[in-house]
């Protein structure tokens, strides 16, 4: 199955692996902030910051990269909504929702904490979420600026468990700190809770959706 996400205001789907993408990012910038000669700082800070998560999105094996222009039409958002394959959690006791994420949270904790020696031990604003036949767990951290006049950003985490199976993927999301970090958190969470897994179209569907006349 394949996660489909229902992204709130306007959206940029990146192709992986393209190499038109730093152009791609480069117009998306100018997009955004125009082209003046005052607004260079702000749209180099948006570039790199779209190029680090391209990179990043990359480098992990993403399977989706979405770059946000806009929840309306006059509000921009610079956000990076990134899919990944995730893992198999072979140790849960079934496939239920449930049963997958007792199984998973220690293993995602344990991984995030290596440092530490391992230790399973929740973050503050650590939570899981129940969405339809999903659970998620939802992990936020902030990340500081990096220079440039990039701002800090929130960075949140959601293992999604896929239903039917021994698995979850992990959505990335990726906000500037341009509000207060509990509506941008809000903002994460729904996006996280409108997110649906889709069968993919067997090949003979596909076949006639092709041939269907168009209006």
């Amino acid at each position: 199955m394949s996660l489909v996400l229902a992204l709130p205001g306007r959206w940029f789907a990146m192709p992986l692996g393209q190499p038109d993408a730093p152009a791609r990012i480069r117009a998306l910038a100018e997009e955004l902030h125009g082209g003046a000669d005052d607004r260079a700082g702000v749209r180099i800070a948006l570039r790199r910051r779209l190029e680090a998560a391209l990179e990043r999105a990359e480098a992990g094996g993403a399977e989706q990269l979405h770059l946000g222009i806009a929840l309306e039409a006059d509000v921009p958002m610079p956000a990076a909504a990134s899919v990944y394959p995730g893992i198999a959690v072979p140790t849960a006791a079934s496939t239920g929702p449930d049963d997958v994420l007792a199984a998973l949270v220690p293993l995602v904790l344990r991984a995030a904490h290596e440092g530490e020696g391992g230790t399973a031990r929740p973050g503050d604003d650590d939570r899981v979420l129940r969405s339809g036949a999903s659970r998620i767990l939802r992990r936020p951290t902030v990340r500081e600026a990096g220079g440039a006049g990039e701002l800090p950003a929130l960075s949140v985490d959601c293992w999604i468990t896929v239903p039917g199976d021994r698995r979850a993927v992990l959505l990335h999301l990726d906000v500037p700190l341009v509000a207060p970090p509990q509506l941008l958190l809000a903002l994460c969470d729904a996006v996280a809770l409108a997110a649906r897994f889709e069968r993919p179209l067997a090949l003979a569907d596909e076949l006639r959706r092709a041939a269907r006349p168009r209006a």
